[in-house]
């Protein structure tokens, strides 16, 4: 049987790979480092670089972690990379397109009047290039940011910040994301996840999968109509 779901009074997007696609960075990224096989690496240096920012309190923009993060994968491989170099691929991420599946849906989802926010680990004034670039700006109400309290998701402070100046309960948003730590971390601070598991995207952690399991976003406006 089909679970029956809440209507969500807010849903809050993740953005990087969940709404925008990261493979037009792969050109940028083999540039400078000779092969797009260490993407996937680089992306989990940049996460871990934010978490370690979360514990030592040493907090800086996402961009700037995402270049050092770069820096280390190309020393690895006796790449010579300059701080210069690799914010330039860095920056590539300000460019990405939408997936094809998401401004319809968001469109879709706007119309039949839900509230649509986004939260990601970006800073403030990369996420609105982001979701300009994308042509997908105007269909958000507001963009929180983690620059407003220091914080990388997935630490619950992130999720309760949105649902603060949301002026919501957390039980009431739903985070949608391609990132199982994304959504285990909105669990942790009451809010429910909805996990569109993308084409080479997989469920990694212990924690159950949540109920509302997509393969993108079309299917996850159907299911929450």
């Amino acid at each position: 049987m089909t679970a029956v779901h809440p209507r969500p009074g807010v849903i809050v997007f993740d953005v990087n790979e969940t709404l925008l696609d990261l493979a037009s960075l792969r050109p940028r990224f083999e540039a400078a480092i000779g092969s797009i096989e260490p993407m996937g690496e680089w992306f989990a240096r940049m996460l871990h670089g934010s978490l370690v920012a979360n514990h030592t309190l040493n907090y800086r923009p996402f961009g700037v972690i995402g270049a050092e993060a770069l820096l280390v994968v190309a020393q690895k491989r006796g790449i010579p990379l300059t701080r210069h170099e690799a914010a330039d691929v860095v920056a590539g991420m300000l460019e990405l397109p939408a997936h094809p599946d998401v401004p319809a849906a968001l469109e879709e989802l706007r119309d039949r009047g839900y509230r649509l926010v986004t939260l990601t680990n970006g800073a403030a004034p990369a996420v609105a290039a982001q979701l300009s670039n994308a042509g997908i700006d105007g269909l958000f109400e507001r963009s929180v940011s983690v620059d407003e309290v220091s914080r990388f998701k997935p630490a619950p402070l992130v999720y309760l910040h949105a649902a603060e100046v949301l002026a919501v309960e957390p039980d009431s948003m739903l985070m949608v994301a391609s990132h199982d730590w994304d959504i285990v971390g909105a669990r942790a601070a009451g809010v429910p996840g909805a996990f569109l598991a993308r084409p080479g995207v997989v469920w990694g952690l212990p924690d159950d999968l949540p109920d509302l399991v997509a393969p993108d976003l079309a299917a996850l406006a159907a299911m929450l109509e």
